[in-house]
């Protein structure tokens, strides 16, 4: 545990405190509050991004370090507790309680953004729209490849439900009613998808439940974020927000950004303070960068949370993260000057990038199960009513059950819906390895901002060929994940990963903070889902969803295209078509290119790992294969470097102590520039419900 770390708090009985529980002080108020917190952000986040700010860089949940909620725990602790305290008599909210309110709030926002609920409904319904108006779509019929229980049903009312949603139901300044909305379209999609999600989401929180065992006790991943928020709660001890340093630093912050902010209103009034550097001159020596895609390293900006979070994980980690998007972007820009382009293809298809992050992801899930064998073996034998070497706790014993089963019903009812069983189980398992390599990265760097996709459905058709996969299997995978994998940087299981984490050092029970999670997910995905549905009808989806919730229903269907004119001009698309089970490994047509990015990702993660566990001076971290070249990376590595900078001067010319003495400059930078962030959001919704109109365009990530 951090040096920080606040003892648990004694609690006398009070009128709140239904669910005493000695060792844990989930009181009933903590409960409620966290579940009235999950239910506001499921409901509200849709409406804040897309209807008060649409088309606008503001998001309710922008990344895995959301400062709605961590911002509202800086208004708890400051504002509401002294109220309770002085005012109303009350007792304050202690550190117990905060801690569940925050970690319940956290796993509600993994839905109704990217990570789950976003892109869900218009996955589901756009395809119709999309097949109207494209005549390559009708010439192949890649519509009817979809099963028709993975589309929204518009047979009984094509004007209302498909016209309604693509324009919008509403007239004039008067909302659409709730009645008006189609809802019977979306009974026969969602007695399929809710089932599926919720299969493969609450496997991974059991599965949560198994690692944080191995990953906070057993290696003691320095889980940063965790270590700010509970810096912030209120303990026995001298509290870090009374520090000076804290209180100068976040002042500091804060007050950077809110003039930054006022400007972005009265340009003509004030002047900004820079944050961003221009380095393109940078070009003349390094014109790589470029070629590389990394326009992004030229124009870095500095984030001051970013510098903060890297104080408290390992010196090396952060400088790879650092350094990895600058050597990536100039390793391809060599190679392109070569005529070899790394970065050529789509993004998410064909791309040599894809199979290099999914190699890189592969080669650090196969070394964090290594280092966890032991547990996990265990674990798993007892889970399966078999022996094991040592007695484990029943908790981690039926969390791996709950896992199981998640999973296989997962499997299964991809298989039910038309997937053969080999890839039904390849797509499971690349989904749990996604999620747990992510949900490593935020325990071990606290990189918030994560870029990387892998899609299973790309990855087959690059590493088996098109006449091994199939068209139908092709839609299949590509709609699953649209709605499970699009947004893996938003995921639930990184979110539950940190609130475990938030809980342990707070001294509640893993297992009961597990359960809440999950109660809370289920409701907020009941909230999320049929107001997501709702505004898409008032306003139509066309104008109120971003920009890649209208993108992504047209991959599975863009890409079957493809595949299809490629196959019927080989003369191959019957026998593609037609191939089911294990048949499909004779119909092999794998590319050279993709399996040799799949393979030196691997193989790199891989060595650098165990030269990391050999080798104490080894410099390199393998969690740089989650960001690599990325966006998000370019955007964070600049940062990473200046905290990597002054924390290795603080310990080198300082020592331990002067390295003890700044962290609660570091928590102040993190709040500082968290409570910032939520100054836009407020008054951006002030301002809507006065006017009208949206606010103004301010992030101080993007």
């Amino acid at each position: 545990m951090s040096s920080f770390a606040r003892s648990r708090l004694s609690y006398t009985a009070s009128p709140f405190e239904a669910l005493r529980n000695d060792h844990s002080h989930m009181t009933k108020r903590a409960i409620i509050l966290g579940l009235l917190c999950a239910a506001f952000i499921a409901g509200f986040c849709y409406f804040h991004d897309c209807v008060i700010n649409p088309g606008a860089r503001i998001r309710l949940v922008p990344h895995l370090m959301p400062h709605i909620v961590y911002g509202a725990l800086l208004f708890a602790v400051l504002g509401i507790n002294p109220l309770l305290k002085h005012v109303l008599k009350w007792k304050p909210l202690g550190a117990g309680e905060l801690a569940l309110v925050v970690a319940l709030a956290l796993v509600a926002c993994s839905v109704p953004f990217y990570g789950m609920v976003h892109c869900w409904p218009s996955a589901l319904m756009l395809p119709h729209h999309y097949e109207r108006v494209s005549p390559g779509w009708q010439r192949e019929g890649v519509l009817q490849l979809a099963p028709k229980a993975m589309l929204a049903d518009v047979s009984k009312d094509e004007t209302t439900a498909l016209t309604g949603y693509v324009t919008g139901l509403s007239v004039g300044s008067d909302h659409a009613a709730i009645t008006d909305i189609p809802w019977s379209a979306w009974l026969r999609p969602m007695l399929f998808w809710v089932p599926l999600v919720l299969s493969i989401t609450i496997a991974c929180i059991a599965l949560s439940v198994v690692i944080h065992r191995q990953w906070a006790h057993h290696e003691q991943l320095p889980y940063p974020i965790s270590q700010f928020t509970h810096a912030l709660l209120p303990g026995d001890g001298p509290s870090v927000l009374r520090s000076r340093g804290f209180i100068i630093a976040a002042t500091a912050v804060f007050a950077i950004h809110m003039v930054n902010y006022a400007h972005a209103w009265w340009p003509q009034y004030l002047i900004p303070i820079k944050l961003r550097l221009d380095l393109s001159p940078a070009l003349k020596l390094v014109p790589e960068l470029l070629s590389g895609d990394g326009r992004s390293l030229l124009y870095p900006r500095v984030i001051f949370a970013v510098i903060g979070i890297t104080y408290f994980f390992a010196s090396d980690v952060s400088f790879s993260l650092a350094i990895a998007p600058v050597f990536m972007c100039y390793v391809c820009g060599v190679l392109t000057g070569y005529g070899l382009s790394v970065t050529k293809g789509f993004s998410l298809f064909h791309n040599s990038k894809v199979f290099l992050y999914f190699g890189g992801y592969l080669g650090i899930f196969l070394m964090s199960v290594y280092t966890g064998r032991h547990l996990y073996g265990n674990v798993l034998r007892r889970s399966l009513g078999m022996q094991s070497s040592e007695d484990q706790d029943p908790a981690l014993v039926w969390a791996m059950r709950i896992f199981l089963a998640g999973a296989a019903l997962f499997c299964l009812l991809l298989m039910i819906v038309g997937l053969d069983w080999p890839f039904a189980l390849f797509y499971t398992g690349v989904s749990i390895l996604v999620f747990t390599v992510i949900s490593r990265s935020i325990a071990e760097t606290g990189g918030f901002y994560i870029g990387t996709w892998i899609l299973p459905g790309s990855v087959l058709w690059g590493l088996l060929g098109g006449r091994a996969v199939g068209p139908r299997s092709l839609v299949i995978m590509v709609m699953v994940s649209i709605i499970v994998l699009v947004g893996p940087g938003w995921a639930p299981m990184p979110f539950v990963v940190q609130s475990l984490k938030i809980a342990d050092m707070t001294g509640l029970r893993v297992r009961k903070t597990a359960i809440w999670c999950g109660i809370a997910l289920v409701l907020a995905m009941a909230i999320a889902i049929p107001a997501t549905i709702y505004w898409q009808y008032d306003g139509g989806v066309m104008r109120t969803a971003s920009g890649w919730a209208r993108y992504t229903p047209r991959l599975p269907f863009d890409q079957a295209v493809v595949m299809q004119q490629q196959l019927a001009a080989q003369g191959l698309l019957d026998s593609a078509s037609e191939t089911h089970g294990w048949a499909r490994l004779s119909q092999l047509a794998p590319s050279p290119t993709f399996w040799a990015a799949f393979g030196i990702g691997t193989v790199l993660s891989v060595l650098i790992y165990v030269c990391r566990l050999r080798f104490p001076w080894w410099p390199i971290h393998p969690i740089v294969f989650v960001f690599l070249g990325t966006h998000q990376a370019q955007r964070l590595a600049f940062s990473f470097l200046l905290g990597w900078a002054i924390k290795t001067g603080i310990y080198r010319y300082g020592g331990a102590r002067l390295y003890q003495s700044a962290k609660p400059v570091m928590i102040g930078l993190i709040a500082g520039e968290v409570a910032a962030g939520t100054v836009p959001m407020v008054f951006g919704v002030l301002y809507y419900a006065i006017t009208g109109d949206p606010p103004v365009n301010y992030s101080l990530l993007l």
